[in-house]
């Protein structure tokens, strides 16, 4: 069993469900303000040789437990969600090992 966190800004439950697989998903946790991240994060991004401020609000921390076998498709499912305009700005990355199975 491994754990992806996403971090993202808006999100749906409708948008939720049609990026995760059917198969493979053992749980999935909605937080709507993570305590562990700051409410008003500003990244700098270079454009052209120009610094733009780019604001990113991480609004929800969304997180699920899956199994091995199902990294890759809840993965490509995200980001497809992302490139269609279902979920707004999101980080996501897995983690080893689901907090359950690590006790």
């Amino acid at each position: 069993m491994k754990s992806i966190t996403i971090i993202t800004e808006q999100v749906s439950a409708k948008a939720l469900a049609a990026a995760m697989p059917t198969t493979g998903v053992a749980s999935v946790f909605v937080n709507p303000n993570p305590a562990a991240t700051p409410r008003d994060h500003r990244s700098m991004e270079s454009y052209q040789a120009l610094r733009n401020p780019r604001r990113f609000r991480p609004d929800y921390r969304i997180d699920v437990v899956v199994d091995d076998d199902a990294v890759d498709a809840v993965f490509d499912g995200v980001s497809f969600a992302y490139g269609a305009g279902l979920f707004t700005d999101a980080e996501m990355w897995v983690n080893q090992t689901a907090p359950a199975a690590a006790a």
